[in-house]
Protein backbone atom coordinates (compact mmCIF):
# COMPACT_ATOMS: atom_id res chain seq x y z
CA UNK A 1 0.00 0.00 0.00
CA UNK A 2 1.55 3.99 -1.01
CA UNK A 3 1.54 6.07 1.32
CA UNK A 4 0.03 8.85 0.21
CA UNK A 5 1.38 12.49 -0.28
CA UNK A 6 -0.22 14.70 2.17
CA UNK A 7 0.70 17.93 3.59
CA UNK A 8 0.54 16.02 7.33
CA UNK A 9 2.68 13.16 5.94
CA UNK A 10 5.30 15.41 5.12
CA UNK A 11 5.66 16.94 8.40
CA UNK A 12 4.75 13.47 10.24
CA UNK A 13 6.81 10.91 8.73
CA UNK A 14 10.41 12.34 9.91
CA UNK A 15 9.49 13.20 13.25
CA UNK A 16 7.82 9.24 13.50
CA UNK A 17 12.08 8.67 11.98
CA UNK A 18 13.41 10.94 14.94
CA UNK A 19 11.36 9.44 17.59
CA UNK A 20 11.93 6.06 16.77
CA UNK A 21 15.36 5.64 17.54
CA UNK A 22 14.80 7.09 21.19
CA UNK A 23 11.76 4.65 21.32
CA UNK A 24 13.93 1.39 20.65
CA UNK A 25 16.66 2.14 23.21
CA UNK A 26 14.44 3.36 26.12
CA UNK A 27 12.58 0.03 25.53
CA UNK A 28 15.91 -2.44 25.73
CA UNK A 29 16.65 -0.37 28.78
CA UNK A 30 13.52 -1.48 30.12
CA UNK A 31 14.00 -4.62 29.25
CA UNK A 32 17.30 -4.88 30.35
CA UNK A 33 16.40 -3.52 33.96
CA UNK A 34 13.43 -6.29 34.28
CA UNK A 35 16.14 -8.89 33.08
CA UNK A 36 18.36 -7.94 35.83
CA UNK A 37 15.29 -7.83 38.53
CA UNK A 38 14.80 -11.26 37.72
CA UNK A 39 18.27 -12.53 38.15
CA UNK A 40 18.37 -10.59 41.21
CA UNK A 41 14.76 -12.59 42.48
CA UNK A 42 16.07 -15.62 41.20
CA UNK A 43 19.35 -15.83 42.83
CA UNK A 44 17.51 -14.69 46.27
CA UNK A 45 15.36 -17.53 45.85
CA UNK A 46 18.04 -20.06 45.29
CA UNK A 47 19.83 -18.76 48.17
CA UNK A 48 16.47 -19.34 50.35
CA UNK A 49 15.97 -23.03 49.24
CA UNK A 50 17.03 -25.81 52.08
CA UNK A 51 19.90 -28.29 50.94
CA UNK A 52 17.37 -31.64 49.99
CA UNK A 53 15.61 -28.63 47.49
CA UNK A 54 18.92 -27.81 46.13
CA UNK A 55 19.69 -31.32 45.87
CA UNK A 56 16.93 -32.42 43.88
CA UNK A 57 17.27 -29.79 41.38
CA UNK A 58 21.46 -30.77 41.20
CA UNK A 59 22.71 -27.86 42.99
CA UNK A 60 25.05 -27.72 46.40
CA UNK A 61 24.98 -24.99 48.89
CA UNK A 62 28.40 -23.98 47.37
CA UNK A 63 26.60 -23.34 43.95
CA UNK A 64 24.25 -21.42 45.01
CA UNK A 65 26.74 -19.32 47.26
CA UNK A 66 28.65 -18.67 43.89
CA UNK A 67 25.95 -17.59 41.88
CA UNK A 68 24.44 -15.35 44.34
CA UNK A 69 28.23 -13.28 45.11
CA UNK A 70 27.75 -12.50 41.11
CA UNK A 71 27.13 -9.03 40.01
CA UNK A 72 23.49 -8.44 38.94
CA UNK A 73 24.26 -7.35 35.52
CA UNK A 74 26.32 -10.57 35.35
CA UNK A 75 23.88 -13.10 33.16
CA UNK A 76 24.92 -16.77 32.43
CA UNK A 77 22.63 -16.56 29.17
CA UNK A 78 23.87 -13.85 27.60
CA UNK A 79 27.96 -14.93 26.19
Amino acid sequence: MEEKYTAANVVMKPLRNAWSKPVLLASRAVKQLARWHQLRSDRIELMRLSDDRLRDIGLSRADVQRESRRPFWHDPLRR
